[in-house]
């Protein structure tokens, strides 16, 4: 049983919980073929877009789409306001879910990813073309789920609008405000060629172009270490009831608790100890992702099995 239990630990990927979002440079597309009738899209990878409305406009061109005019790289997302059944649809780009919603469409979108870190800043390389006055708004909204108000309350944001045409590639760093001390648990980023699309308004032809999106403040995908590489055990493993962190290399830290659908299911501190014990009651039987940030900012993962 316990070959068993290493072989499937082994074999759970890591979910992009508190670090760059994935595919943020934009190059990795899914193609979502057409008929007769329907106009085939395609879709950037580990993001969403109100594309799928498609799936019932015949003939219509995707509002977000794939251009080679980038920055860098291959290929670049263009967000172009037009009218699907006569009613403006802008552009748009976002972390989350779309899932046409015909009685009412403003909940079509839902938007926001599992996300833990606090960067201090975003940044992207943009382009935009407004028509009529129009303004293209690009936006970073960390949030955490209040269990008392059942609402979400909001940790920190970075709003840019702008009505300003840009013909040439220019980055924009937008500072992240906070009015929390509370780490967040998703990050809601938006981008859209008219800044109202919410609410079906907006000038048709705006043309917002984006590409190699980042962060500030936390670290690239690849700076995560493993516990075997800072010498820290983490066990019992499988464990049922709490589990210790040995040699952690700080006395004060955050662990963060995430399933293989990569949602947050817990965080818990530590303070004053470098031997960590953490209470895992109430959490369901499964496979984890535990991710370690200490108050140095060392960051750091491991898999965990619990059991019943």
């Amino acid at each position: 049983m316990k070959k068993l239990y290493i072989l499937l630990l082994c074999g759970i990927s890591t979910h992009s919980f508190g670090q760059q979002l994935a595919n943020s440079d934009f190059e990795n597309w899914t193609n979502h073929p057409g008929n007769i009738v329907y106009t085939s899209y395609k879709e950037v990878n580990n993001w969403a877009s109100g594309n799928a409305a498609l799936d019932v406009a015949p003939g219509v061109k995707a509002p977000t789409s794939q251009t080679t005019d980038a920055q860098n790289g291959t290929y670049a997302v263009k967000l172009t306001t037009q009218t699907i059944f006569g009613q403006l649809a802008s552009g748009n780009l976002f972390t989350g879910k779309f899932k046409l919603n015909l009685t009412d469409p403003i909940k079509s979108a839902q938007i926001g990813t599992p996300y833990s870190s606090r960067p201090t800043a975003f940044n992207v390389y943009y382009k935009y073309a407004s028509v009529k006055g129009d303004s293209c708004s690009m936006y970073a909204l960390l949030t955490k789920y209040n269990t008392s108000t059942h609402k979400r309350d909001t940790i920190g944001l970075g709003s840019f609008v702008s009505s300003t045409s840009v013909n040439t590639y220019t980055l924009l760093n937008m500072p992240i405000t906070y009015t929390s001390t509370e780490d967040p648990d998703s990050i809601s980023m938006v981008f859209s060629s008219s800044a109202d699309g919410g609410n079906f308004r907006g000038q048709v032809g705006s043309t917002l172009t984006i590409d190699n999106f980042s962060l500030d403040g936390v670290p690239s995908l690849s700076t995560t270490a493993s516990l075997a590489s800072i010498s820290a055990v983490l066990y019992p493993n499988p464990a049922q009831s709490r589990v210790v962190l040995s040699n952690a290399p700080s006395e004060s830290g955050t662990v963060y608790f995430y399933n293989v659908s990569g949602s947050l299911v817990r965080s818990q501190k530590w303070i004053g100890t470098r031997t960590p014990e953490f209470e895992l009651e109430n959490m369901p039987v499964g496979f984890y992702t535990c991710k370690f940030i200490t108050s140095d900012e060392t960051v750091f993962a491991s898999k965990l099995l619990i059991t019943e």
